[in-house]
């Protein structure tokens, strides 16, 4: 066949997002093509379309299925990635309690094992921290869609790369050397089984409910469509038992997700709990998403509303939902602070305390702005200079609406650092704010400067442009920032995006660009 157009690429695309709920962005596209390419010769199918149809009816042969989900889900990981979440898993655990708990059930689940090493990770520590003969019900399970590493996995033979991650005594104890690779011991592969399975499939066998005590789904839901994440954690979620662990990959959260879990903060790493009681969960449905895309409207629909009005409209929205969802009584947990309204003045820590920047930003991306302030404490010493405690704090209050506080953090860091492109952004914001559209117009031009590849000074700048009547200066602006959100850092989207997700980003960027094609 030829070179498949656009729509074509994009038709493939959708059936992949429907199949696997993968989900591949435009920059993939020539990817895409070149895979459509060659399953429809391999298929030996009459037209791309058929093949297409094929794939999404269900039709087309497990064999097909299989090898088109080994070309699109290639991964390369190692033993023991993510070093602080194997220390998180034995605490929660309790594998390092001595002596250790009497017999019990400790069944592991690793979704999207690839080639193994994850859930051979795991066998590893069951070997390392439970005695022979302790009586415990041990299991691990590893799953994947691609057959071709499955297969290395259940031969366990791995080479030094795969290895990097461990420490001699961990290969000297569970591996033999053979030929320049490492053959794991028998006594750990007998602890793991590998089965061929979709996240997306039900299986109700497979998924029953409380099948599981730990599930490792790292760097998986991550590669979703929105839709596809939120079926999958359900999946995962009906499948782990109240009070189980969900370890994710350290990109990735719940936020906007679920809402049937606690967070978690140890050994240097997040992960989940399962709430033991679904009564003390907020049963409210992805409130963050819609209030924030209710935000948008005013902007997408042309109307002449500030970027920092939208910010604070919807963090306003989101604290009334919360208010009015939360459960009241002893099932309202005091640690799920919500967003602070634009009308209330931010809670002020009465405490000093040291500096946690990862548990505030992971607060931050949850929209907890009082509890993000209360974890950042008040600044003393040589905290109260620190840029990035005082940029975190300047972007919660941006966020509340107190932008006048916001600023003047601006201003001290700039005074320490005048080639910060974050403080150069949320200076323009607060110019904005202040109606110095000006001044906020120059902000943005320093950051760019700064920094070319942050996207939110771009999106801004076309936003004050189209408000001065610039259309052609707005399209570019626009272009640049629908270009770079895509490869931007997912912390800096979290951080100086406003409270709004990289796609809805994307949705206003488009928006606007269309409305210009428009109107040329």
């Amino acid at each position: 066949m030829n070179a498949p157009d656009r729509e074509l690429i994009d038709r493939f695309r959708d059936a992949v997002a429907r199949r696997f709920g993968l989900d591949f962005d435009d920059s993939r596209r020539d990817f895409l093509g070149e895979i459509l390419v060659k399953h429809v010769a391999r298929a030996k199918s009459a037209d791309p379309f058929s093949y297409i149809h094929r794939l999404v009816s269900g039709q087309a042969p497990r064999s097909e299925t299989a090898d088109l989900a080994t070309d699109l889900t290639v991964g390369e990981t190692y033993f023991f990635r993510h070093p602080d979440q194997f220390r998180a898993f034995v605490t929660a655990a309790e594998l390092d309690r001595h002596p250790p708990p009497g017999p019990r059930r400790l069944h592991i689940l690793s979704a999207g094992c690839a080639s193994g090493e994850e859930a051979h990770s795991l066998a590893i520590l069951l070997r390392e921290h439970v005695p022979d003969g302790s009586g415990w019900n041990l299991r691990v399970v590893g799953i994947d869609l691609n057959p071709v590493s499955l297969a290395r996995a259940a031969r366990g033979r791995y080479t030094a790369w795969s290895l990097r991650g461990s420490d001699e005594t961990i290969k000297q104890r569970h591996f033999h050397a053979r030929d320049r690779e490492y053959q794991l011991d028998d006594s750990v592969r007998a602890m793991v089984t590998f089965e061929e399975r979709n996240l997306l499939s039900d299986a109700p066998d497979f998924w029953r409910p409380g099948a599981y005590d730990v599930i490792f789904c790292r760097n998986v839901i991550m590669y979703f469509t929105p839709e596809a994440a939120r079926a999958v954690v359900a999946r995962l979620t009906r499948a782990l038992v109240p009070g189980g662990h969900l370890f994710l990959g350290p990109a990735e959260t719940l936020r906007s997700v679920s809402n049937d879990y606690h967070l978690l903060h140890t050994h240097d790493t997040f992960y989940y709990q399962r709430r033991r009681d679904t009564t003390d969960a907020l049963q409210f449905p992805v409130e963050s998403r819609i209030a924030r895309e209710d935000a948008l409207f005013p902007v997408l629909s042309g109307a002449d509303g500030s970027w920092v009005t939208a910010i604070g409209e919807a963090s306003d929205r989101i604290a009334r939902l919360r208010r009015e969802m939360r459960p009241v009584g002893p099932a309202a947990s005091p640690a799920s602070g919500g967003p602070i309204s634009g009308d209330e003045a931010p809670p002020v820590p009465e405490v000093a305390r040291p500096l946690d920047l990862r548990t505030a930003r992971e607060m931050v991306r949850q929209e907890r702005y009082a509890d993000a302030l209360q974890v950042l404490g008040v600044p003393a010493g040589e905290d109260r200079r620190d840029p990035d405690a005082q940029l975190l704090r300047a972007v919660i209050l941006t966020n509340c609406g107190h932008v006048a506080e916001a600023e003047q953090l601006c201003h001290d860091v700039l005074s320490g650092d005048e080639l910060n492109a974050e403080a150069r952004y949320l200076l323009a914001l607060c110019r904005e704010h202040a109606g110095e559209f000006d001044s906020a117009t120059e902000e943005d031009g320093i950051a760019i400067y700064l920094d070319p590849r942050f996207a939110m000074p771009h999106l801004h700048l076309g936003l004050l442009r189209k408000r001065a009547g610039d259309r052609a200066g707005a399209h570019r602006a626009f272009r640049e920032a629908a270009a770079l959100l895509p490869r931007e850092d997912a912390s800096r989207v979290v951080l100086f995006g406003g409270g709004f997700s990289r796609e809805m980003l994307l949705r206003l960027c488009e928006a606007e660009l269309r409305a210009r094609e428009g109107d040329s």
